[in-house]
């Protein structure tokens, strides 16, 4: 979605990009690597001298056109600071010959060998950098775990880790709405951009053919496609997520992501930073996708110095740069007559993830969010299900115009919980887990959880959510934690509910960072899974009445982490102007 929404600005004529392009010198031509030729594009800062190479790796048009494909403001920021800009297709995409296969067995060693033959090239030093925002993040802790020659250090930002459970199924459901989208729409529009440039722009003869050879066996490797094949966990998806193999990787990483990321959401917080054994750098903060790229002057500038440092071996003091940012309250202002994203305060840690408490609170009678713990018994509540539910259009595509969040409900279409007002600030952060007892009057119930900030002033913030299909609620009891349950989402594990049956099911809520201020209640809110940024589901097809337990023998509970001593460092923001937060009137 950034890249569709990249080219209608740029036929609108509001991206410039023809300063950057003609400010360099391009060079292009193909690299053999096992099986097939990688098209690619560099644009060095001047026809003579060797230059770091900062390097984007992906299946949109980078091979043909760094400079006007995909992060085009921090392309520009490298040129200007003397680094050759080199833009790789994968295989099967743009001019590449081969088959694109997202994730396959190809595209890491292919990184791999293009890394090692640009560090090898005339114009370069012999050291590279992996960079970039979304696709041209996700193929690089596979690329640099290969160890390739000459790499020297990464800076993947707002990627996916598991595949099937980031983004095409979660909490077990087709994540229809975005996988269409990007799989059959987005990717290969830019790739079919990046073919015609490399034809008709920059006069390779053969593009136009090996592009057309492509299609027929690129169609049944198509991500939306193939994943429609494979609804539950096996080979298929596990050869696609980096999961421990990020632990090989043994070159300075500087990551970024952003907890409501309308596009790839946010778990690889939790499960793939960690991981990093190599030095790690992470700046985190609520906001939308490409966020951590675009309209970004704080981010670009830090991702130029680190690879200053790195690429360069500069002494620019990065080492002191703190290991962990957080932005708090991330809104768009106007910094030196430009819109940039910036915080309204950051914090700082030395580790990820930082030290947390553990903090748990009980639904209860009433609609109410408690520490005390049920004792005795308690009527279930019951909301219908499918039914509309308040969903979230903000993201990268279609802006902050908090439209759905707003819309009014039915009643008894959702059940919330609500603490009482907080005494005082508490800041949550990582993943929380719904522990929630529920019965149904269907064999299935699709579940979404969300949680809010009802504000003293009487609106309440949208903070993030998670989902689950109900049948596939068995954990991986290795993998799951207190506050970060993981279903082993396997078809022989499938168990169906017995209607008016309780049956506990754990439901993971997305990693985020929130300041709940004093006078504020944290809310909990179960329904029907709705429109979340790019994110939607095909709805169940037979209606149910979902009841949720909350008495003495089913005590359900949310289970989240606690910042210890966290607080707010800014007047309460105003409603609607935190990024991918929308705000609207508390029921």
């Amino acid at each position: 979605m950034q890249r569709l929404l990249a080219l209608a600005l740029a036929c609108a004529g509001l991206l410039a990009t023809a300063p950057v392009a003609s400010a360099s010198v391009e060079k292009w031509g193909y690299i053999p690597v096992d099986g097939a030729q990688l098209r690619y594009t560099v644009e060095l800062p001047d026809a003579n001298g060797r230059y770091p190479v900062a390097m984007v790796y992906d299946g949109y048009c980078e091979g043909t056109t760094p400079t006007g494909c995909n992060d085009v403001q921090m392309v520009a920021k490298l040129l200007a600071a003397h680094y050759a800009v080199l833009g790789v297709s994968i295989r099967g995409t743009g001019c590449s010959t081969g088959t694109f296969d997202l994730r396959g067995p190809h595209e890491a060693p292919d990184g791999a060998a293009a890394v090692t033959w640009a560090a090898h090239q005339p114009w370069s030093t012999g050291k590279v950098g992996l960079f970039g925002d979304s696709f041209p993040a996700l193929t690089q802790p596979r690329v640099a775990a290969l160890h390739p020659e000459g790499l020297a250090a990464i800076a993947p930002f707002q990627l996916v880790d598991d595949v099937y459970r980031d983004v095409g199924y979660p909490g077990g459901m087709m994540n229809t709405e975005f996988g269409i989208f990007w799989a059959d729409i987005d990717q290969p529009a830019a790739n079919a951009e990046g073919a015609e440039i490399g034809a008709q722009s920059q006069g390779d003869s053969s593009c136009a053919t090996t592009y057309a050879s492509n299609q027929p066996t690129n169609a049944p490797n198509n991500i939306a496609l193939a994943g429609l094949q494979h609804p539950y966990i096996d080979d298929f998806w596990n050869s696609k997520k980096i999961g421990a193999t990020a632990s090989k990787i043994d070159v300075p990483v500087l990551g970024c992501v952003t907890w409501q990321d309308d596009e790839v959401g946010s778990r690889p917080a939790w499960t793939l930073f960690p991981r990093i054994k190599s030095p790690l750098w992470l700046i985190a903060a609520n906001g939308y996708h490409s966020q951590c790229e675009v309209d970004n002057t704080l981010t670009q500038d830090q991702e130029v110095r680190f690879f200053d440092h790195f690429l360069k071996g500069e002494d620019n003091g990065w080492e002191s740069t703190p290991r962990v940012q957080i932005w708090h309250e991330a809104h768009k202002a106007t910094v030196a007559g430009a819109s940039q994203n910036v915080p309204s305060w950051v914090t700082t840690a030395n580790t990820w993830p930082p030290r947390l408490d553990q903090s748990v609170l009980y639904l209860r009678d009433a609609n109410k969010l408690s520490d005390a713990k049920p004792t005795g018994a308690e009527t279930a509540d019951t909301y219908v299900a499918p039914a509309a539910s308040a969903g979230t259009e903000e993201g990268v595509v279609f802006g902050q115009n908090h439209v759905y969040w707003g819309a009014p409900e039915a009643p008894g279409q959702s059940v919330a919980y609500t603490t009482p007002a907080l005494q005082h600030d508490v800041e949550i952060l990582g993943p929380a887990s719904l522990d929630l007892w529920l019965s149904s009057t269907d064999v299935d119930t699709d579940l979404q959880v969300t949680v809010t900030e009802v504000r003293p002033d009487g609106q309440e913030t949208y903070v993030n959510r998670g989902w689950l299909q109900a049948s596939s609620r068995k954990l991986d009891r290795k993998a799951s934690t207190a506050t970060f349950p993981e279903q082993t989402f396997l078809q022989s594990d499938v168990s169906l509910l017995t209607p008016g049956t309780p049956v506990k099911a754990r439901i993971l809520i997305f990693p985020f960072d929130h300041v709940f201020r004093a006078g504020s209640a944290i809310r909990v809110i179960v329904d029907t899974p709705s429109q979340t940024g790019g994110w939607n589901f095909t709805p169940r097809p037979t209606a149910s009445v979902n009841s949720i337990l909350h008495d003495a023998g089913h005590p359900s509970r949310l289970v989240f982490g606690v910042v210890p001593g966290g607080h707010a460092e800014a007047p309460l923001p105003a409603c609607n102007t935190l990024l991918n937060q929308p705000c609207r009137a508390a029921g």
